[in-house]
C-alpha cells in the first residue's frame, strides 16, 4: 500500500495547493496540538519514515523534494553523527509567513531514517535554524542496537521525467 500511495501521487504532475498543505500544517495541527505540538510531530515524522522508507541519501534528498519539506542535502556523515541541511523555498516561506515555524516533523523522519540504514537508537535534532536554512543533526548510537531490527524495503523512489524532446519552438543551435 505504501509504495502504491507513494507512486499515485509522486508522479502526479498535478501538484497540491501550497495553501492546503499550509493551512493543515501551520494553522490546523498547532491549534489541534498545542503546546505538544514539536514533540507530536517529530514522532509523527519517525512514523511517517517507516512508511516511506528510502534506501539512499539521493532517494532521502528526493523524497524531501517531492513531499514539499525543501532541499535536503547531507553535509556531513561520520559512523555516529549525520549532519544535514534543509534550504529552499518550503523553508524561507514558512519563516517568512509563520512565526514559529516547527520543522520537527523533518527532523523526527531523518532521526528514524537514520534507525532503518543503522539499526541502532538514533534522535536527531536542530542545530541552527534562521529564516532561509536549518541544520539538523542525526545521532546515532551504536552502543544501542535495536533486538529484531528488520528493516522495511524501501521505496521505490519516482524521479521526475525528463522530457528529452525540445519543444516545437526550440530551434537547434546551428540553425540559428
Amino acid at each position: 500500500m505504501t509504495n502504491a500511495f507513494y507512486s499515485q501521487f509522486a508522479g502526479n504532475s498535478i501538484k497540491a495547493s501550497i495553501l492546503s498543505v499550509e493551512v493543515l500544517r501551520d494553522a490546523l495541527i498547532p491549534n489541534l496540538l498545542g503546546d505538544e505540538r514539536s514533540g507530536i510531530l517529530y514522532w509523527a515524522g519517525k512514523d511517517l519514515a517507516r512508511q516511506f522508507p528510502t534506501g539512499s541519501t539521493e532517494d532521502l534528498v528526493t523524497f524531501f523534494e517531492q513531499a514539499g519539506w525543501g532541499h535536503l542535502v547531507l553535509v556531513k556523515a561520520t559512523n555516529d553523527l549525520i549532519t544535514y541541511e534543509l534550504t529552499g523555498e518550503p523553508v524561507a516561506r514558512r519563516s517568512a509567513t509563520v512565526k514559529d515555524p516547527d520543522f520537527m516533523l523533518e527532523t523526527g523522519f531523518l532521526a528514524e531514517q537514520a534507525v532503518q540504514h543503522s539499526g541502532c537508537v538514533s534522535e536527531a535534532e536542530i542545530t541552527f535554524q534562521n529564516r532561509m536554512r536549518l541544520r539538523i543533526a542525526v545521532t546515532v548510537d551504536h552502543n544501542q542496537p535495536l533486538t529484531n531490527h528488520d528493516p522495511a524495503t524501501p521505496l521505490e523512489i519516482v524521479h521526475p521525467q525528463v522530457d528529452e524532446h525540445p519543444t516545437e519552438d526550440a530551434t537547434p543551435e546551428s540553425e540559428a
